[in-house]
């Protein structure tokens, strides 16, 4: 593989887009959205509010919605969420929602990943490079193996025995099962996708990936710590306007070989760059190289205290609040910033319920500011 790897309750809901879903002839599995009519779900207005554990909250979303959203097994889905939006896109209430439960979200084609940050960070771009890989490595392609295709699964499952069954369909065999920890899953399903982006996702939960040791073989390996996606984009940038997109991408590394740009990065951002240059367009998100985290946020009437622990628990910080800040944790505020600093958005956040804020030796320290 080429890596550059350098109390339940009852639900209050009212939902205002509707979903027109279908079943298969076996009547197990969802017609999931792809492609514009996932994108264009993403964007559409919804109100609701929920009052109830995760996973309840995920199965309403994936039932009204027709969106696949796979949750990482460290994602406690028992966890109580509230939360209310009011004309507000799926995508920014699925961002909400993954603040919320500690949790971050990758895009895999339409299946949404909700996990933890450290993971979500690099998954688009390891299942990127591994579908690269299988174009560019193997001498012999099953077309089987591009073939977009839907799993699903009965509880109690064993992740192993999914991922043999899945394998075997295509006749492929693992060379290190048992590296695979064992574990149960209740009931679930993935849209439809190739065999490299259905494996990079179900093996993320257990901090592993994969690789092809021959044609029929696979190999479990360890999740990487670093993934950096490689392209070549068929377009003739003047001087001028790449200045212009380095600026706007300043994590890509982007070079001019003749009439073409070899680039280097997370997949996020390199897929953007392709939108950019391809339509004019391009909806930015949050970078992921450690010390440079910059935020999009959009949070409405929550407490305060949920939002700071979710922050510290992204960057890995304990909180030491005073007794003055914590009489203003139930605080609701609402906010909404893109591209901020941990410094600016600590401030905005701060600001607005009456506290300030200090971060020293992975200690974020809160405090009243009017004592």
């Amino acid at each position: 593989m080429k890596r550059v790897f350098s109390m339940r309750t009852i639900t209050v809901a009212t939902i205002l887009l509707t979903a027109g879903l279908t079943t298969t002839a076996s009547g197990q599995s969802t017609r999931w959205l792809s492609g514009a009519q996932f994108e264009a779900r993403l964007k559409a207005p919804i109100t609701s509010t929920w009052k109830q554990p995760l996973r309840d909250v995920i199965r309403s979303l994936r039932n009204n919605f027709g969106i696949c959203i796979f949750t990482d097994r460290r994602i406690d889905p028992e966890q109580s969420i509230e939360l209310q939006v009011e004309a507000l896109s799926l995508e920014q209430t699925l961002r909400r929602l993954a603040l919320m439960a500690k949790a971050d979200l990758s895009f895999i084609r339409n299946v949404i990943y909700l996990g933890p940050q450290e993971t979500t960070n690099l998954l688009a771009t390891v299942a990127e490079i591994q579908a690269q890989d299988l174009q560019t490595a193997r001498t012999t392609i099953e077309p089987a193996l591009f073939r977009p295709t839907a799993i699903s699964w009965n509880r109690p499952a064993k992740p192993g025995t999914i991922l043999a069954n899945d394998a075997d369909r295509l006749k492929l065999t693992y060379f290190n099962p048992k590296e695979i920890p064992f574990d149960l899953w209740d009931s679930g399903e993935l849209a439809a996708l190739p065999f490299t982006y259905r494996t990079t996702i179900l093996l993320a939960g257990f901090g592993k990936t994969f690789q092809f040791i021959d044609n029929s073989t696979l190999r479990v390996i360890d999740f990487p710590q670093q993934a950096t996606f490689q392209t070549t984009i068929n377009r003739k940038v003047s001087p001028p306007n790449l200045a212009r997109v380095r600026k706007q991408f300043p994590t890509l590394q982007i070079n001019i070989n003749a009439d073409k740009l070899t680039v280097q990065g997370r997949w996020e951002e390199v897929s953007q760059l392709k939108r950019l240059l391809n339509t004019g367009t391009v909806t930015t998100t949050k970078p992921a190289t450690p010390g440079s985290q910059v935020y999009t946020l959009t949070v409405e009437n929550q407490p305060v205290q949920a939002i700071i622990q979710a922050i510290a628990q992204q960057e890995k910080l304990e909180i030491n609040a005073t007794e003055q800040a914590q009489q203003l944790w139930s605080k609701r505020i609402s906010i909404e910033v893109k591209q901020l600093s941990l410094n600016e958005l600590l401030s905005t956040v701060a600001g607005q319920a009456m506290l300030t804020f200090n971060v020293a030796d992975d200690i974020l320290t809160i405090d009243a500011a009017d004592k």
